[in-house]
């Protein structure tokens, strides 16, 4: 058992190696792609300075992403408002864990997600800039997705991650209860039996001496000298005795 999980652990983790190697040399080619697609100055529905208002329109429902330049790490404040072709303001909701930033193109500016709006459907709306010194970017989150979408290098990074982190967590699992098994196996023991040398653990000892044992005291082996020379001397002893003892009362009449 344990030999095959040993082969399935080298199995697994070598697996593992290879689609994370897989994914990494994927994302290098997939990554160009990605900068410039989602660059929030390369690819904007409506850029707008502050205290600025503009309309746009969408032609299918989407997902719209409202984003600024972080200032010194902190993430700036929303402080827009949507408005839909009824007058009705669209409230979206605050960027999750997932909403990471974004970098430039330039690989030094980055784009902080301040406002989503999941479900936006066709018509006219209206986004007003409410901050007093900041510009804000509005991208179609749906429409850039559509651009990388059946890059094969994306869908080799996406398998290599997604195969090759749990084959690898696979892997360690296996490792650790191949060496567990390893540390709880018997220690071994140079036996000589019968002019051969073997190897064998403390239980097998243990009954080849049970056995010897429960052999001698059934009484088969009393006239096979014994390995204890002073037990079967004694014994010789007792019976020389007794003849004696015998001879002299018969002399004696």
């Amino acid at each position: 058992m344990t030999s095959k999980r040993g082969r399935w652990a080298l199995w697994a983790t070598g697996s593992s190696l290879l689609l994370l190697v897989l994914a990494v040399v994927s994302l290098v080619q997939v990554y160009p792609l990605l900068a410039s697609t989602f660059d929030p100055e390369s690819n904007y529905v409506v850029k707008m300075d502050s205290g600025e208002e503009g309309g746009f329109a969408i032609e299918e429902t989407t997902m719209l992403t409202a984003l600024r330049v972080m200032s010194e790490g902190d993430a700036p404040p929303a402080e827009l408002r949507l408005i839909d072709q009824s007058g009705n303001e669209i409230i979206g909701r605050a960027p999750g864990i997932l909403d990471s930033d974004r970098p430039g193109s330039d690989s030094e500016t980055f784009y902080a997600p301040v406002r989503i709006f999941d479900v936006v459907g066709s018509g006219t709306y209206t986004l007003h800039n409410d901050a007093e010194e900041s510009l804000l970017w509005l991208v179609n989150d749906g429409d850039l997705a559509a651009q990388i979408d059946g890059n094969p290098w994306l869908y080799l990074f996406y398998i290599g991650c997604c195969l090759g982190l749990p084959l690898g967590l696979i892997g360690l699992v296996l490792a650790v209860m191949v060496w567990s098994d390893k540390r709880k196996a018997p220690d071994q023991y140079v036996v000589i039996q019968d002019g051969s040398v073997i190897l064998s653990d403390m239980d097998s000892i243990q009954a080849v001496q049970a056995q010897e044992e429960s052999v001698i005291g059934s009484g088969v082996v009393d006239d096979v000298p014994g390995p204890f020379i002073g037990e079967k001397a004694s014994g010789h002893e007792a019976r020389a005795e007794g003849d004696e003892q015998e001879w002299k009362k018969w002399d004696e009449g």
